[in-house]
């Protein structure tokens, strides 16, 4: 048998997406469109990329060995993707693998807080109360979310949702603070 190497070593560097596909793969076999369904109704809440990643990501990952590839016989030939034992092991160094990147923040309402002096109080006042509002609905369908879950997700996943609740809830207290800080200058 000829000597192959680490695997380690020759795989490409997998990136965020290849994690999301070997994690949710890692419950059971799937397409593309079931991988791009399932990420719009859970992490798709706190992770944003773009779906066409979901369709472009497993090939790479059966070309790296990770997951394998079911192609139908007949009709729309649907590819139905399974983690491999390699998969899972490269599931398992990234869980491993310490976690110390900061958080990236990309809000639009925070970067227009930014340049508010160059704008109107009237505009600012608006500003607040629509990213008040955007946060308020999120939590509370977070909040929904996990009433639906509870008994059935695993822990992590509640964890992570409630996770979701509080920040929504933190920054949604901001907006209303900074409402109440502008309403008060109108007085």
């Amino acid at each position: 048998m000829p000597d192959r190497g680490n695997a380690r070593d020759r795989r490409r560097k997998l990136n965020a997406t290849s994690y999301v596909v070997l994690g949710m793969l890692s419950s059971a076999p799937a397409t593309s469109y079931d991988l791009k369904q399932w990420v719009a109704n859970t992490i798709g809440n706190f992770w944003a990329f773009a779906h066409s990643q979901l369709y472009d990501e497993p090939a790479r990952l059966v070309a790296d060995g990770l997951i394998s590839e079911t192609v139908e016989e007949g009709g729309r030939r649907r590819r139905t993707y399974e983690i491999l034992p390699a998969g899972r092991e490269a599931l398992h160094e990234w869980l491993s693998a310490p976690s110390t990147d900061q958080t990236e923040v990309r809000d639009l309402g925070l970067l227009k807080l930014f340049f508010a002096d160059l704008g109107e109080h009237a505009d600012v006042l608006r500003l607040a109360r629509d990213r008040h509002e955007s946060h308020k609905a999120r939590a509370d369908s977070y909040t929904e979310q996990r009433e639906e879950i509870v008994d059935y997700a695993d822990r992590w996943q509640v964890k992570t949702i409630e996770l979701g609740i509080r920040y929504e809830r933190c920054v949604e207290q901001f907006w209303a603070d900074l409402i109440a800080e502008l309403e008060e200058e109108q007085s």
